[in-house]
C-alpha cells in the first residue's frame, strides 16, 4: 500500500462530510464539554506566524478512537483551526463524503489515483507504541520529517474523570474485550449514554526537535501523554493502599512495636480515595449545594490560569483555601470537580475523624492529621514520609493554612508546621509545589450562632450531635458564595515565616467584600440609621473602598434599594434589627438587637482589611501612628502599613460620618486590646512554668466577652502573638512586663 493510500483512508476531513454529519457533531457538541488550559495557545493556531507555518504540529492521542477523531476534527473545524493533514489513528471512512468512498474503491485497484500530500502536521495516537515504532509507513515519514522542529499538543478524553479503568463495565469486557479495542458503534452507543460526563482536552503545547531515533521520539510522545493524563486524573495515580504500604516500606521501621504503632497510626490516617465514590458523592453533593446556596461566583480566567499550573510537569498545586465555614472544603472541591480542575487530597484535622463522616471523607480524598504534634517526632516522620508519597505521586493537596475556622471574620495567623514540611519534601522530591491561596467569601452562615456560644467556654466536639448539626445546616437556605482563585505561589525550599505570611496576606486581600460586610459595618458606626441613610451611606463606602486597588466587591452592592429593603425586612422579624417605633417607614430608625452584635462583628470584620488603611491615614502626622498601623498590621493579615504608603489617601476629602464610622469600626478592636492588657496584669492568669497560648485565651475570652461582647478567641490570640513581639510578654509566656503595658494602655486611652 502507498503511503497517499494509507493517509487518505486515516486524514481528517477538513470540512463536515455533510449536513448530517455536522448536524450529529452540534448534537453532541451540547453534550460534551471542551477543556483549554492554555487558550492563548490554542488561539495562536488560528493565526499563526511565518516562521509557526513551517513548524510541525502533532497532536498525540493515548486512545485510538474514531469518535475522539470525530469530536476533535469538529472542534477545529467549528474554531477555523486546520484539521491534521495525516494522522496514524483509525481509519476514517465513516467520517468521510459518500463521493470519497468511491475513490477508495477505485484506489483499491489504482493506488496511483492518491496523491501523497505535504505534512504540515500530524494526529498520532499513542496507545499501542510497540507497533508504532515498528511500522514502516511511520519510519518512512518520520525520515522525511527528522530535524524538523515540532509542536506537540496532547489531546485527551476523559470519561468521569477517568481515563482507561472501566471498572463498571467488567462484565461486558468479557464479552467484547478491553475499552480501548471497543468498535466504534460501541463506543458511539456508550458515549450517547455518558455524554454528560465526557470531556475533550487540549492539552498544554510543548516544543521538541525531532533529532532521534522513532523508538526514542515514540517514547517521548508518550511520556508526554503520560505526563497529561496525571496532571488531569490526579488522585487517580496511585490507590491509597499502594500510598499507605509505601510510606510503611519507606520509613525502614526496626522493631515490631514500632511496626505496629505506625500502622496503627497510618490506618488512623491515610486517604481511602475512591474516584468513583467521589464522583458519587461530588454529584450529589452538588445538588444540595445549589439548592443551599443561590449561586457560586467565580472567575473562569482564574480557573483557566488554575488548569495552566495543574497541567505543568513535575509539578503539584497546594490550594490553601480561608476557613470560615464547615463548607469551605465542600464548595471548594465541588468547584475544582465541575470545572474539571484536579481534585486534591485534603489535610482534615482529627477532631472530624469520627463515624459516619471520616468514612465518607476518607473515600473523597481526606486524610487525618493531629492537631497538635509539636513533641512527637515518630508522628511528624510517618506525616512527612506519608506527604512525601503523595508528592511523589502527583497528587494535589488542600490544607488550610489557618489550622481551625476563624470565629472573628478575618483570616488567622498562619500555622506554619505543614508548609515546613511541604518545602522540605520539594527539596528531597525534586518537584515543584505551587501554593494557590483560595479566598472564600459568604453572605451568610449558620455557625456563627455556635461561635457566639463557644465564647462561654461551650464548645461542643463536632462528632456530638453531629446529625443534627448537619441536618440544621443543610435545612438553613444561604445566600451567594465568592470564591477567587490568586496567583500561585512558587513554594521556596527555604521556608521562612514571611512565605506564610504572604499567603495569609494574599487570602485576605483577595477575599470579595460582601453586601453583609458592608451592611454590618455601616450600621454598627452609628447607634441607629434610617434605610434611606443606610443605602446612602452604603453606595459612598463602595465607592470609597474602590478607591484602593483590586478591591472587589459583591453583585448585590450594584442593587442597593432593594437588596437593604429585603434584608431590613427579614432581621426585623428575626429580631436582630429593632425599630423605633410602631410603623416601618423609610425615615424610620433601626438599631442594633444587642445579641446580634456578635454575627454582625463577624461579617464587619471580613471587610476589616480594606477599612484598616483609611482608619490608619487619620493618625498620619501624629505620634498613635505608628502605634495603630502596627497594632493593625499584626491583627490584620490583609493590611500593611506600606499600603498607605503606596496609595495616596486624601483624608480631608473622606466625609465626616465616614470618619466617624472608621473610629467605631474599630474602637471594639483596641478596647478588647485594652481589656487584654488589664487582666494579664491581674494574678492568676499566667502561671510560673511554660503556657500555651490557648490556656490563656480560655481564661481570657469569657471575662473580655462581658464586656465587649463582640470579642472573639481569634482576637485575643493575634493580640497575644503581639504582645509577645513588643516584648510585654515574655519567657513562654510566663513573664509579663508591667511598664511597657501601661505604655499601651496609655496609647489606647489617648486614642479613645
Amino acid at each position: 500500500m502507498g503511503n497517499g493510500r494509507f493517509f487518505y483512508s486515516r486524514n481528517f476531513v477538513t470540512s463536515f462530510a455533510h449536513g448530517l454529519h455536522k448536524r450529529i457533531y452540534r448534537y453532541f457538541f451540547r453534550k460534551f464539554d471542551v477543556e483549554i488550559p492554555d487558550p492563548e495557545g490554542f488561539e495562536s493556531l488560528k493565526t499563526k506566524d511565518e516562521n509557526d507555518k513551517k513548524r510541525l504540529v502533532i497532536y498525540i492521542s493515548g486512545r485510538n478512537s474514531k469518535i475522539e477523531q470525530f469530536l476533535l476534527n469538529g472542534f477545529m473545524i467549528e474554531n477555523g483551526i486546520t484539521p491534521p493533514t495525516h494522522s496514524f489513528g483509525p481509519k476514517t471512512r465513516f467520517f468521510r463524503p459518500l463521493g470519497e468512498l468511491w475513490m477508495m474503491l477505485i484506489s483499491l485497484f489504482t493506488p496511483s489515483i492518491i496523491k501523497d500530500r505535504f505534512i504540515k502536521s500530524l494526529y498520532i495516537p499513542v496507545d499501542s507504541p510497540e507497533e508504532l515504532s515498528i511500522d514502516p509507513v511511520f519510519s518512512e515519514v518520520y525520515r522525511k520529517l527528522k530535524h524538523q522542529e515540532a509542536t506537540l499538543i496532547p489531546v485527551i478524553t476523559l470519561w468521569d474523570k477517568n481515563l482507561d479503568k472501566k471498572k463498571r463495565w467488567e462484565w461486558i469486557n468479557q464479552l467484547i474485550g478491553r475499552y480501548n479495542f471497543w468498535s466504534t458503534s460501541w463506543e458511539l452507543l456508550m458515549f450517547m449514554l455518558k455524554r454528560r460526563k465526557l470531556t475533550l482536552r487540549i492539552g498544554i503545547s510543548s516544543t521538541a526537535k525531532l533529532e532521534d531515533s522513532e523508538e526514542v521520539f515514540v517514547q517521548k510522545l508518550c511520556d508526554l501523554m503520560d505526563m497529561s493524563k496525571r496532571n488531569v486524573v490526579g488522585a487517580a495515580l496511585k490507590n491509597w493502599l499502594d500510598l499507605k504500604n509505601e510510606t510503611l516500606f519507606k520509613m525502614g521501621l526496626g522493631s515490631d512495636d514500632e511496626k505496629r504503632s505506625a500502622i496503627k497510626t497510618m490506618k488512623a490516617m491515610s486517604s481511602e480515595y475512591s474516584p468513583l465514590y467521589a464522583e458519587t458523592a461530588s454529584y450529589f453533593l452538588g445538588k444540595i449545594l445549589n439548592a443551599r446556596f443561590s449561586r457560586f461566583t467565580y472567575s473562569s480566567d482564574e480557573i483557566n490560569e488554575l488548569r495552566k499550573v495543574c497541567a505543568q510537569s513535575a509539578s503539584n498545586t497546594v490550594f490553601v483555601p480561608t476557613h470560615k465555614s464547615y463548607f469551605d472544603y465542600l464548595i471548594l472541591n465541588y468547584i475544582l470537580y465541575k470545572e474539571k480542575v484536579t481534585v486534591p487530597l485534603v489535610a482534615a484535622g482529627d477532631n472530624l475523624d469520627f463515624f459516619p463522616l471520616s468514612p465518607v471523607l476518607r473515600k473523597m480524598g481526606a486524610f487525618f492529621i493531629r492537631r497538635q504534634i509539636q513533641n512527637d517526632e515518630f508522628y511528624k516522620k510517618i506525616l512527612t514520609t506519608y506527604l512525601e508519597q503523595i508528592v511523589t505521586a502527583g497528587y494535589n493537596i488542600e490544607f488550610f493554612i489557618e489550622g481551625g475556622r476563624s470565629r472573628s471574620g478575618m483570616v488567622r495567623s498562619p500555622r506554619t508546621g505543614m508548609l515546613k514540611m511541604l518545602a522540605e519534601i520539594t527539596k528531597a522530591t525534586n518537584r515543584k509545589l505551587y501554593i494557590v491561596p483560595v479566598s472564600i467569601t459568604y453572605e451568610k452562615l449558620k455557625e456563627i450562632e455556635d461561635y457566639s456560644r463557644e465564647k462561654q467556654g461551650v464548645k461542643q466536639p463536632e462528632s456530638e450531635h453531629f446529625l443534627k448539626k448537619l441536618f440544621t445546616l443543610f435545612r438553613a437556605n444561604y445566600g451567594p458564595v465568592y470564591v477567587r482563585f490568586s496567583q500561585p505561589i512558587l513554594l521556596n525550599t527555604k521556608f521562612t515565616d514571611e512565605t506564610a505570611a504572604r499567603i495569609a496576606e494574599v487570602q485576605e486581600k483577595a477575599s470579595v467584600i460582601s453586601f453583609s460586610a458592608i451592611f454590618s459595618a455601616v450600621f454598627m458606626g452609628f447607634e441607629s440609621l434610617s434605610i434611606k441613610d443606610l443605602v446612602e451611606r452604603m453606595e459612598q463606602t463602595v465607592e470609597i473602598l474602590h478607591t484602593l486597588p483590586d478591591v472587589q466587591t459583591a453583585y448585590a452592592l450594584n442593587n442597593l434599594d432593594v437588596n437593604c429593603s429585603k434584608l431590613v425586612n427579614i432581621l426585623l422579624k428575626k429580631g436582630d434589627l429593632i425599630q423605633k417605633g410602631k410603623h416601618h417607614e423609610e425615615n424610620q430608625e433601626l438599631t442594633i438587637s444587642k445579641d446580634s452584635i456578635p454575627e454582625f462583628s463577624f461579617y464587619k470584620n471580613s471587610a476589616a482589611f480594606a477599612f484598616a488603611p483609611f482608619f490608619c491615614e487619620l493618625f498620619r502626622g501624629t505620634e498613635l501612628y505608628t502605634f495603630v498601623s502596627e497594632f493593625l498590621e499584626n491583627t490584620i493579615m490583609g493590611y500593611y502599613e506600606s499600603i498607605n504608603s503606596e496609595n495616596q489617601i486624601d483624608v480631608s476629602a473622606l466625609p465626616d460620618w465616614f470618619k466617624t464610622m472608621l473610629r467605631k469600626f474599630f474602637e471594639d478592636k483596641f478596647a478588647i486590646f485594652g481589656t487584654v492588657l488589664e487582666l494579664l496584669g491581674e494574678s492568676g492568669i499566667l502561671k510560673e512554668e511554660k503556657s500555651r497560648h490557648s490556656e490563656i485565651v480560655k481564661k481570657l475570652l469569657p471575662k473580655v466577652s462581658e464586656k465587649i461582647p463582640s470579642a472573639t478567641a481569634d482576637e485575643i490570640y493575634e493580640m497575644l502573638f503581639f504582645l509577645e513581639k513588643k516584648g510585654v510578654l515574655k519567657e513562654n509566656l510566663t513573664i509579663f512586663d508591667k511598664e511597657l503595658s501601661q505604655e499601651l494602655t496609655d496609647k489606647i486611652k489617648t486614642l479613645n
